[in-house]
């Protein structure tokens, strides 16, 4: 019987590049993304030969950049190339990113005759003013019409995100924003607090004096007015920054955060396959003549993670969903008995509101603890 795997497809491309962003993606003709589409299928060929007969797919994940921002067209070739090559699952979620503004209805359909059941929608706010300072191109009202076409082909499970913190942004943008996507019945609600990277056009402002960040408090008042607003609203928080009605979390992404193996396909893209991380090169121009002259995948940073780095994925990423860490399960794993290992730390987590151990062995950040989440997975990891 075969094991599975999740397949994840970069796609590098944008219509403009937001002033916040910093992801590999980069506005292009359409020659040069029908160029980069042919080689990621012969990527999708070369790396079948590999791992077909070993993995079927459960979930494919199709992001960016903006996906669908490609011609019409390119995704149907995609997905029939993965088809072709790859065994996927019958119920297996298939999941595309798209912005509003980039669509049409024979673009959705394309993606839904295609395979595609799930949509990820870059929202970010519903403050038009904002979302202009921001650098995205679209409106709400560009939203909305998005919204009624994927739901128009029989679509319900949807994402949405919405970034918090953003210079110019209040507390009642905030939360009109979340309160709306409730009202609009989003199933799935991501919700990130901003932060500036270097080489964007918004940490040049904030440089520059063009633009004020919110104070740490501030922001972190307006997240904890997201999670109390949707936990109200019967949205779980099932990881960090994930929200979702039952029924409706990310397959893909507890794929991430149980450490089960994923192949990335495309530049810049990320795999974990049998305890072994590697990504292929960021360089668009460079990963297209790589497939096209050797017809391999011009694979870098491959690094097998050691047992000590693996404990501190393990420990990392359990804590960031609402299953938490699994002492039981790392025991197994490592033949560790953690609760033993680190009972003073965790004496003191625990005092002060930050974890909970239940009877189980199951240890979990509260609302408190998220807050700080990065520092307690160095505590437990020293």
């Amino acid at each position: 019987m075969k094991k599975t795997m999740s397949l994840y497809i970069h796609i590098p491309f944008c219509n403009s590049k937001c002033n916040y962003c910093n992801f590999i993606s980069i506005v292009s003709s359409e020659k040069e993304k029908l160029t980069y589409i042919e080689a990621l299928k012969k990527e999708i060929k070369i790396q079948a030969k590999a791992y077909s007969n070993i993995y079927s797919i459960r979930t494919i994940y199709i992001g960016g950049g903006t996906p669908s921002s490609l011609p019409l067209g390119s995704v149907k070739d995609l997905l029939q190339t993965v088809y072709k090559y790859f065994t996927v699952k019958n119920n297996a979620e298939i999941t595309m990113e798209l912005n509003p503004n980039t669509v049409s209805e024979e673009k959705i359909e394309e993606y839904v005759l295609s395979g595609v059941n799930r949509f990820s929608i870059g929202l970010q706010c519903i403050n038009n003013n904002i979302l202009e300072k921001m650098g995205r191109t679209h409106t709400l009202e560009d939203f909305e019409e998005t919204l009624k076409m994927i739901r128009n082909q029989g679509i319900s499970n949807i994402s949405t995100d919405v970034i918090v913190g953003y210079p110019g942004q209040t507390e009642q943008d905030v939360l009109d924003s979340v309160k709306y996507l409730i009202k609009q019945k989003i199933p799935h609600i991501s919700s990130y607090m901003l932060s500036v990277e270097n080489g964007t056009k918004l940490k040049k402002m904030v440089d520059k004096g063009l633009a004020f960040l919110p104070s740490e408090e501030k922001v972190i008042h307006m997240y904890q007015n997201i999670v109390n607003t949707l936990s109200r609203s019967g949205y779980v928080r099932y990881e960090i920054s994930n929200f979702a009605k039952p029924g409706f979390t990310s397959k893909h992404n507890l794929v991430y955060w149980k450490r089960e193996d994923y192949l990335g396909l495309g530049a810049a893209a990320h795999s974990y396959v049998a305890g072994i991380r590697f990504s292929n090169t960021e360089n668009i121009k460079t990963y297209v003549e790589c497939i096209e002259t050797t017809g391999k995948p011009p694979i870098c940073n491959v690094k097998k993670l050691t047992n000590e780095e693996k404990k501190e994925e393990f420990i990392m990423l359990a804590l960031r969903t609402c299953e938490g860490f699994d002492t039981n399960a790392y025991e197994k794993e490592f033949n560790e008995n953690f609760i033993a290992t680190h009972k003073t730390i965790l004496t003191n987590l625990t005092k002060l509101g930050f974890l909970t151990l239940d009877n189980d062995g199951i240890i979990k950040a509260t609302s408190k603890g998220y807050l700080v989440l990065n520092r307690i997975v160095l505590e437990l990891c020293s």
